[in-house]
């Protein structure tokens, strides 16, 4: 488990939030809202994933604006649309007071409990490649996909998954498999921004299965 808040034995909470990114003039890096709202969703998504649960709920705090509200629910259904399964019921705010000079928004998702992460008999690889601001656009191909990663965990080729964020790739890779010296051909310190990379525990005995359902790049982890 990651940053995830366990609420009781069954329910889990996560959040992400994202600021200064969207479509307003002082804006830090100009993206659509929906693609905004899309990766906000995602990595509150994979924190789900990585303390087993599946998401049930969705409440957003929306800062940007009323006229913003349409948009990020836009970029949520196609986060689900990638998924392949039907978007979680949605409730929240806008702030509608005052206008914000800059973009802002918070996603908090509400799960429940429905598998156990293992790292028996695995081997550990990164999905993805660290990117942050317009790199997660530019290099779309570089992401690690949740479509493909909610596949292998429903096969069972993945049994346990770690996002990785701004505090770069060495240190989640160290948290998740416990080890310090843990080596990997990435630049260990580079933000992930938006979890564009995961680290992930592989069932040994399905290696090649994995390596056929995922299309960014993997990079073993050599512990």
């Amino acid at each position: 488990m990651r940053n995830a808040i366990i609420l009781d034995e069954n329910t889990v909470m996560t959040i992400d939030n994202t600021g200064c990114v969207g479509e307003k003039d002082l804006d830090v890096v100009f993206a659509p809202n929906s693609i905004t709202a899309a990766f906000c969703l995602r990595t509150a998504i994979l924190e789900q994933w990585a303390a087993g649960a599946m998401p049930k709920q969705i409440v957003v705090a929306n800062f940007t604006g009323d006229n913003a509200w349409e948009d990020y629910i836009n970029g949520f259904q196609t986060i689900y649309d990638e998924i392949g399964e039907p978007l979680p019921p949605i409730s929240g705010s806008s702030e509608s007071n005052f206008p914000s000079l800059q973009s802002a928004l918070s996603v908090t998702v509400i799960g429940k409990k429905q598998f156990t992460n293992s790292h028996d008999n695995v081997d550990y690889y990164i999905i993805g490649k660290p990117l942050i601001g317009k790199a997660v656009l530019e290099q779309a191909d570089q992401v690690a996909k949740l479509r493909e990663i909610y596949e292998c965990l429903q096969k069972g080729f993945i049994k346990a998954i770690w996002p990785c964020g701004s505090k770069g790739i060495q240190h989640e890779v160290e948290q998740f498999t416990g080890h310090q010296s843990a080596k990997f051909d990435l630049d260990g310190t580079a933000s992930a921004g938006p979890s564009t990379a995961i680290v992930v525990a592989v069932d040994r005995n399905q290696i090649d299965k994995f390596h056929s359902v995922v299309s960014a790049p993997i990079t073993p982890v050599q512990i």
